[in-house]
Parts: structure tokens; C-alpha cells; sequence
């Protein structure tokens, strides 16, 4: 599978994209399949903390549907992971906390979030794994 990123509304941070299209590659999805991938740090719960899960919805044609990324909400032990930041470029739609904005609001916030990701997953701290759909 061949990662799109033309679909996009704005530009994607190539390490960003690489380090996508390589978990796909390694993963070994089938072209004609969809994935999710997600990276999670194992040490990450409610009492503690840690770096939040990470979501990546790539379609069966290559676009990136969604990123997403939760936090806990709520106090231990009745705390739930929940969306904090939601980009889903399949429905033009950006959230924060459930709060809907048109895609284009989240640019900024987006831009933030992959040079944070990005120095989170050089560190090393993700477990990562991938969900072909299909």
C-alpha cells in the first residue's frame, strides 16, 4: 500500500509520513486493505500519566482517515480514555475534547501535535502495532 497524503488539507511532516508508510510496509498490509495502527505507551494509565495513545486510520486506497489522539478523562478509578485531539480528514472535521471545528481550525493544533509525536516516538516510548481492515 502507498500512503496518500495529496488528500490532505495541508502538508504532512515528511518524518511523519515515513514513519507511517514504513509501519505499513513492515507491518506488511496488503494493498488492497485498510489499516489501523496504533501506538501506545505501556506505561501510560490514569494515576501516572505517560504519552497518550495514538490512532492512524489509513483507508484501502492509501488516505489517511483519521489521527487521533486520548487522554484520560476523569479521576482513577473511574477515569476513561476519551478523544482529546481527533483530525478526521475523512469528514472534514476537527475535535478537541468533543468539540467540533471544520477541518481547517486544526492546522495549527495539528502542527503542534506531529513535532510532539514525532520526538515522543524518537524516544522510543510507543508500542506499536497494526490492524489491516478488510
Amino acid at each position: 500500500m502507498i500512503l496518500r497524503t495529496d488528500t490532505l488539507p495541508w502538508p504532512m511532516n515528511d518524518k511523519l509520513r515515513h514513519l507511517i508508510q514504513d509501519t505499513i510496509n513492515t507491518a506488511g498490509v496488503p494493498p488492497e486493505a485498510g489499516a489501523v495502527i496504533s501506538f501506545r505507551d505501556p506505561e501510560h494509565c490514569p494515576d501516572s500519566g505517560g504519552f497518550h495513545p495514538v490512532e492512524v486510520s489509513i483507508g484501502p486506497d492509501g488516505t489517511i482517515e483519521y489521527i487521533t489522539d486520548f487522554a484520560y478523562v476523569g479521576r482513577p478509578p473511574f477515569a476513561e480514555l476519551a478523544k482529546e485531539l481527533d483530525f478526521d480528514f475523512s469528514l472534514g472535521l476537527f475535535q478537541h475534547f468533543g468539540v467540533e471545528f471544520p477541518i481547517g481550525k486544526g492546522r495549527e493544533m495539528f502542527a503542534l501535535w506531529q513535532s510532539n509525536f514525532l520526538a515522543y516516538h524518537e524516544m522510543g516510548v510507543y508500542t506499536v502495532s497494526v490492524e489491516p481492515m478488510g
